[in-house]
């Protein structure tokens, strides 16, 4: 399912679009769905209607992307694997000019048609006249839609822009940031400073106006969005920010899951979001790829370099991970408690963002803190020991590291670490595949870290097209 903006028959197609996810949606759309009867009733006119459309899990909490992890170092595809992986799969693995060659670019697709409904529920509220007392509800539905919508531009943008730098963010092409349900209007891909703000402007309202803790982890509430709005301080480098974002989402909640209590020979150790793990602050997932899944039939195995940068008394080695059996180990479990991969936010993150923040800016102590009670949390009890060296390069490298390892297969965060990264040359790496004796090479600040926008936005959208 595609919305390429381009036509007033594409607005019909959205409508229906909206209209069958919320059929599907789940149980708590079923009474407002069951006095519908013609197609002009299901138009949303109610805050229940665009709470309906903003609870569709389908939309919002399985189409997470996953695509940037697949160009990583984290993951090694021996090459009878190789063949076996779709096309797009197999060129994004060895980063390939056209990664797409006619294949449909769902993470685009999908993402963007998170920004519709978004906009939709936006758009509908602001026209609302009768709140019959409910600013409250009101108030959240938007913040839930702002968050959704910036979630979406977010890994949009770590994706088909280039890596925020301050000096070139002006100048630098970013995504389109549609903000208008006018099918006629014509958005361009403006520049990444103003994709940027417009996430922290959308952001920030957020956290003003969402619930301090959500009905369901399924929805975003004022944690979560803090968590957000840290992240992308992060990409850009701003670490005080960065730092009061993943603060004010810990003082919220700041849970984290013993990974002590888990049992290593489990095939699915991880409890899920509504059953014991409070560490998650935002449930979402991917569906995912032979390469990157959870299970036995995954076709992506861990690289053993990074493989052998766990200790035995690191209990994500053996809870993340397990023998496939051939001498290397594949993906065993993650957050998403299911086979697929995890993509919403959880605290482990945010801790290691506070904590990075705090060393970067000279706050020793903080970093120290945060990263020791993470720690304390994923290495056996008799094992752990405080990490204490306060040589700032060594505190910065060993966060780095650890963030590493305690994310090697959530959504696209890799991927987004080796873009930033990159831009400081005392973490710029070089990777290097081989696959049929030939050997393939990603320079740090390669073309190749921006995607391709997908052909048909170029020739329907006039979009300019990224370098590769």
């Amino acid at each position: 399912m595609t919305i390429l903006y381009t036509s007033k028959y594409k607005r019909i197609l959205f409508s229906i679009c909206v209209l069958s996810l919320i059929i599907n949606a789940c149980k708590k759309q079923d009474d407002w769905l069951n006095v519908k009867s013609i197609k002009s009733d299901v138009t949303p006119k109610t805050m229940a209607d665009f709470q309906a459309i903003l609870d569709n899990a389908t939309q919002f909490n399985t189409y997470g992307s996953i695509i940037g992890l697949m160009g990583t170092d984290n993951l090694y595809v021996p090459d009878v694997n190789l063949d076996a992986e779709p096309q797009l799969e197999r060129n994004t693995y060895l980063w390939a000019k056209d990664i797409y060659q006619g294949a449909t670019a769902y993470d685009w697709y999908y993402l963007y048609q998170s920004v519709e409904y978004a906009n939709v529920v936006l758009d509908g509220l602001s026209k609302l006249k009768n709140l019959d007392g409910n600013q409250v509800q009101a108030d959240n539905i938007k913040g839930q839609a702002l968050f959704f919508r910036s979630f979406a531009f977010y890994q949009l943008s770590q994706l088909y822009c280039k890596p925020y730098n301050k000096a070139t963010a002006t100048v630098d092409a970013g995504i389109p940031v549609r903000l208008t349900l006018d099918v006629n209007v014509k958005v361009s891909r403006g520049n990444v400073q103003q994709c940027y703000d417009q996430m922290i402007g959308d952001l920030k309202l957020a956290i003003s106006l969402l619930a301090t803790s959500p009905l369901y982890k399924t929805r975003p509430a004022k944690p979560v969005a803090n968590g957000l709005l840290a992240k992308v301080y992060l990409s850009m480098g701003d670490y005080l920010n960065a730092f009061n974002y993943a603060d004010a989402a810990l003082k919220l909640n700041g849970d984290l899951l013993d990974f002590n209590t888990l049992s290593q020979t489990s095939t699915a150790p991880f409890p899920t979001f509504a059953q014991g793990n409070g560490e998650i602050g935002f449930y979402a997932y991917c569906y995912g790829t032979s390469m990157t899944v959870n299970a036995s039939y995954a076709l992506g195995k861990i690289d053993p370099n990074f493989y052998n940068t766990y200790d035995d008394s690191d209990l994500r080695r053996g809870l993340f991970f397990t023998t496939d059996g051939k001498g290397f180990y594949r993906p065993k479990a993650g957050f998403a408690a299911r086979a697929n991969n995890f993509c919403g936010i959880a605290n482990d993150e945010i801790y290691l963002i506070r904590s990075e923040s705090a060393a970067r800016t000279a706050n020793t102590v903080s970093a120290l803190a945060d990263l020791n009670l993470l720690l304390q949390k994923r290495i056996t009890t008799a094992a752990f020991k405080p990490f204490t060296d306060t040589d700032p390069e060594a505190l910065l490298s060993k966060i780095l590291s650890e963030r590493r390892k305690e994310l090697p297969l959530t959504g696209n965060i890799r991927w987004e670490d080796l873009r930033r990264l990159n831009q400081d040359p005392r973490f710029a790496k070089t990777l290097q595949r081989t696959y049929k004796g030939v050997t393939y090479t990603l320079a740090p600040n390669d073309n190749r870290y921006v995607l391709p926008l997908p052909v048909d936005e170029i020739l329907l959208q006039g979009l300019q097209q990224n370098p590769r």
